[in-house]
């Protein structure tokens, strides 16, 4: 049974023990972890959203006493003294190494015998480790543990946990030290277990290799200066600040809020940062930041949470596509807030520290909905100076002073979605949302999480229903006579909030992620027809006087990916999606069936702009019973699609061509065919569905690509989940008696074995599918045929 568990970080960590075990009172150890083995492990699965970890930590427990814990500086944290709750005080290594918070990290534990590890690679990153391992000082200590009965653990990326012993040698620092440089480099079967006397024990170096020596260039520090006048007077020397003399506007001290740069940023979902505080202890507007790494920070010159002037450069814009047109020059100037972020956190943008982040949404309001970019783009940055005030007032500095008219009335419209319908209370939710003071002003769309909120379930008509967001379009502010600009900070202290009728808009992404292939804007090997796609329904949004309506039939066989492309097309153009299979509107009767039809366009134009897909529109217009009648779907098909709204796309897909009639085919406008994905395309989607797997060293990608020639993305993911169960079938063979949960949480590892397994399964089914003689088992020179789901 697990348990909730409170971190509290002791200022010495016994020597003794390894900087990675943790300790937990003698009074907990009975209460929660009963009839504990000795010594005890638990599986640790840390509650901190910003932090994506596929397996939880598996952990050596120490007993200890309140004497010995007072005695290593771990008082009462603040979390203990108001709740209940079991704690293990740990060093600031583990925090750091695991990556989790000084403060309020918390998590859940529960007992866990570790699995027997096979086999564990180390590898040395000092020489000096690399001998002591190498010598019979190790591996005998390492022996007379396992006879002890020692529980030695072993974690893929980790150090090598192993608790002190005599043989290793007499300085216990030292011995810790070697022990900190050897890290697991490989273990099997599992990601996490443990070491005994049959483990098969692999050493090796990992040094890290050193570049040649450069030539010297010359390097002046990063000035950090603390005033905007030092700022001012700095940028006139040879700074490297992006905010340097050289982008000045205009000459002398009073033009210092006309400095500005250019940036390159990137549209990322910025609901990992959501535990991000302001300098009042608040949230931050996540749709109101630009997120940078302190790198950046130091080179434009800032201040964390100091506001700036964001917006595009040439100030071009393009008529959106659900409103009136937008003129050339009518560019929307943003004011964002400057926020320092960690990066280690987020593995994926380690490459990008030069880079600011931000939102969907905030790019949406920016760029008058224009197409969201899917790589870095250029802004321009000005440093933000609100008017003089009559009242001077002293401050610690600029950005701390500097605060945004508050708005006294706030008009906004819910904006028709089919993420829901029928809300009838959401207010709840608005108190919440405004809770955090945000930027607004007239024409913004607000982007509202709702999660499982329970107002929302609670109303929804259809039952339980979730849904991810709400979209509001801001209608009016209203401000006081006293005050003047044209941003304004709303909230729910100081402003009164009013809601209109529904209306119509475009909407930004509620995320634009693309960890998941299902998910992302830009697909791996499908990313070429998005963009044919997005290429073909652009000119009907920007041009709608002058062109009809947007009609395109989407050709590829089954499993091929044609939701996911349609889905990111939409994402990328602002687009609602809705999705109709086809399967439902058929009826015993043909006057059902065009009732059904007529309905299902009438919800489309009620919901534009959108794309309207047509999931298998085969099925619809296929010849049952009476000819007549199936003419007469075809014929109010064709008359549909001739008089739906130019801000209405509507996209179908069939598997062939050749099911439709010629009359049918010749009603879209536009025709794409889909061909079979490459062999790179094939390992960029192999990659992009194995993110969240442990992968086997063995187990090659690119070899596996070729060995799917003719697999589709649905075939290559049916790839995966079978080759996940063979992995689970192999370790239940090799660790009898375990509980497949104890195996999973010790991380399983998909070898190439597994795939091979899977491959030859799947082929089998196709060919008693087809009727076809068994394939061969797959190697190096066999190709395998396409698997149609």
């Amino acid at each position: 049974m697990a348990a909730q568990v409170e971190l509290v970080c002791l200022d010495r960590f016994p020597s003794h023990l390894s900087p990675v075990d943790v300790l937990m009172l003698n009074s907990h150890l009975v209460s929660v972890l009963q009839n504990y083995p000795a010594p005890p492990t638990v599986l640790f699965v840390p509650q901190q959203p910003l932090v994506s970890r596929r397996t939880g930590i598996l952990l050596r427990v120490h007993p200890t006493t309140e004497e010995e814990i007072s005695g290593c500086g771990g008082g009462d944290s603040p979390l203990s003294v108001s709740e209940p709750r079991v704690r293990l005080f740990t060093s600031r290594h583990f925090l750091r190494h695991y990556r989790l918070q000084p403060l309020g990290s918390t998590g859940t534990v529960r007992v866990l015998e570790p699995v027997k590890l096979d086999r564990v690679v180390l590898g040395a990153r000092s020489r000096q480790s690399l001998h002591w391992a190498g010598t019979e000082q190790f591996t005998g200590g390492l022996l007379e543990l396992c006879r002890a009965g020692q529980w030695l653990l072993a974690r893929l990326g980790d150090p090598l946990l192993l608790p002190h012993h005599p043989m290793f040698g007499e300085e216990q620092e030292q011995v810790q030290q070697h022990l900190l440089e050897l890290l697991v480099l490989d273990c099997s079967p599992v990601a996490q277990g443990r070491i005994t006397a049959d483990t098969s024990l692999v050493l090796t170096d990992c040094l890290d290799s050193v570049d040649p020596p450069g030539p010297i260039l010359p390097y002046r520090p990063p000035s950090l200066c603390v005033s905007d006048f030092a700022h001012h007077a700095d940028s006139l020397g040879r700074s490297p600040s992006l905010l340097d003399s050289r982008r000045l506007l205009g000459s002398g001290l009073p033009d210092l809020q006309a400095l500005e740069c250019r940036l390159d940023v990137l549209v990322v979902d910025t609901r990992r940062w959501h535990g991000v505080k302001s300098l009042q202890g608040r949230a931050v507007d996540l749709d109101g930041c630009v997120f940078v790494s302190k790198q950046l920070l130091l080179r434009l010159g800032l201040f964390n949470h100091e506001w700036v002037r964001l917006s595009r450069l040439g100030g071009f814009s393009r008529p959106l596509a659900g409103g009136a047109d937008v003129g050339v020059g009518l560019c929307r100037e943003r004011l964002v807030s400057v926020v320092v972020v960690d990066l280690t956190l987020c593995p994926e943008l380690q490459n990008h520290r030069n880079v600011g982040f931000i939102s969907a949404t905030l790019w949406f309001n920016m760029a008058k909905g224009e197409t969201i970019p899917v790589k870095r783009c250029t802004l321009r940055m000005k440093r933000w100076k609100p008017a003089p005030e009559t009242d001077h007032r002293c401050s610690d500095s600029f950005c701390c002073s500097a605060f945004q008219p508050l708005a006294t009335e706030l008009h906004i419209q819910l904006i028709v979605s089919p993420l829901y319908n029928n809300l009838s209370c959401y207010d709840n939710l608005l108190a919440e949302h405004f809770s955090t003071p945000r930027v607004v002003s007239p024409g913004d769309v607000l982007t509202v999480p709702a999660g499982n909120h329970p107002d929302l379930l609670g109303n929804s008509s259809d039952g339980i229903h979730w849904c991810p967001v709400l979209y509001f379009k801001v209608q009016k502010v209203c401000q006081s006579a006293a005050e003047r600009g044209g941003f304004h900070l709303a909230d729910r202290t100081n402003t009164s909030l009013y809601l209109g009728a529904p209306t119509n808009s475009t909407v930004p992404c509620h995320s634009v992620e693309g960890a998941s292939l299902w998910s992302s804007l830009s697909p791996p090997g499908l990313s070429r027809t998005v963009e044919l796609i997005s290429s073909i329904i652009l000119p009907h949004l920007q041009h709608r006087s002058s062109l009809s309506g947007c009609t395109v039939l989407l050709v590829a066989p089954a499993g091929s990916g044609k939701t996911t492309v349609v889905r990111a097309a939409s994402r990328r153009l602002n687009l609602h999606l809705m999705k109709v299979d086809c399967v439902g509107v058929c009826a015993d009767t043909s006057a059902a069936s065009e009732a059904k039809l007529a309905s299902v366009f009438q919800r489309a134009g009620a919901l534009q702009p959108c794309i309207l897909l047509l999931r298998n529109l085969q099925l619809l217009i296929r010849a049952r019973g009476v000819p007549e009648d199936n003419t007469r779907v075809q014929a109010v098909l064709q008359q549909m699609l001739r008089s739906t709204p130019t801000s209405v796309v509507v996209v179908a897909t069939v598997c062939r061509a050749q099911d439709l009639s010629a009359g049918v085919v010749g009603a879209f406008v536009h025709q794409v065919e889909m061909e079979s994905p490459s062999e790179e395309q094939r390992c960029s989607m192999l990659v992009s569905l194995s993110q969240e797997l442990h992968l086997g060293r063995d187990v090659s990608l690119e070899r596996l690509s070729k060995l799917t020639a003719g697999f589709v993305l649905g075939d290559l993911s049916a790839l995966m989940v079978e080759a996940g169960r063979a992995a689970c079938r192999r370790l239940i063979h090799t660790c009898g008696g375990r509980k497949q949960e104890d195996l999973c949480a010790s991380g399983v590892f998909i070898l190439d074995q597994d795939f091979i397994c899977a491959l030859e399964i799947l082929q089998d089914a196709q060919s008693k599918a087809i009727g076809a003689p068994k394939a061969c088992p797959c190697s190096d020179s066999c190709l395998s045929p396409s698997l149609f789901l």
